[in-house]
């Protein structure tokens, strides 16, 4: 029979061989249901022993936060996969240079046309970007165009403040205050979002 929810916070909880035992048995899930989410994607199962442990420091230090809304093995999972894309993403991003992602910001904006899309598609289209090109090129500092780039390139944002030696909360800054200045700009050009969305879909 499975655990209950009581059950294995109240083990894991337990100083002894209780939870000990429970702690084996969690491990042992973890792994389990990381190789199912990371090895289709070819990720060794060594590393999904890793991504487990450091679930299990995690958890360890959260158990009091455990409000019982899905079962704890779902809980635990969802943490244990968070891990996984975290430190993966780290991985991907921890060779690759913040100056090269965003060497794109430093030179003028060229977009390549649309050939399969409407005429319709294709002037709403060029008007987009014309007014995008305009405001990342003349309406944000250098290095609100230089995060912006390497964000739409897909460096994570811990990533970036990391390389450029900013808090989080700095940068989370830095970002929404570009974003707000390209939907403003977007905005008084009678662009909405759904003809954004319309063009790049």
């Amino acid at each position: 029979m499975p655990r209950a929810n009581e059950e294995w916070v109240r083990a894991l909880a337990d100083d002894g061989g209780a939870g000990e035992s429970a702690w084996r048995e969690l491990r042992a899930l973890l792994v389990a249901g990381l190789q199912r989410i990371l090895s289709p994607r070819g990720i060794a199962n060594d590393l999904c022993e890793d991504f487990a442990q450091e679930t299990m420091l995690r958890i360890r230090g959260r158990l009091g936060a455990f409000r019982g809304e899905s079962r704890f093995t779902t809980w635990a999972l969802s943490i244990a996969t968070r891990v996984a894309f975290d430190e993966l993403r780290h991985k991907r991003w921890k060779d690759v240079s913040f100056d090269a992602v965003s060497a794109d910001a430093k030179t003028p904006l060229v977009f390549e046309p649309s050939i399969e899309a409407s005429q319709d598609r294709r002037l709403v289209r060029e008007r987009v970007l014309t007014c995008l090109r305009e405001v990342l090129e003349n309406d944000l500092s250098d290095k609100q165009r230089a995060v912006l780039v390497a964000e739409l390139n897909g460096m994570p944002q811990a990533e970036i403040a990391r390389q450029l030696g900013m808090n989080r909360n700095a940068l989370y800054k830095l970002s929404h205050d570009a974003r707000k200045r390209v939907k403003e700009h977007l905005a008084r050009a009678g662009i909405s979002e759904l003809d954004v969305l319309w063009v790049f879909e």
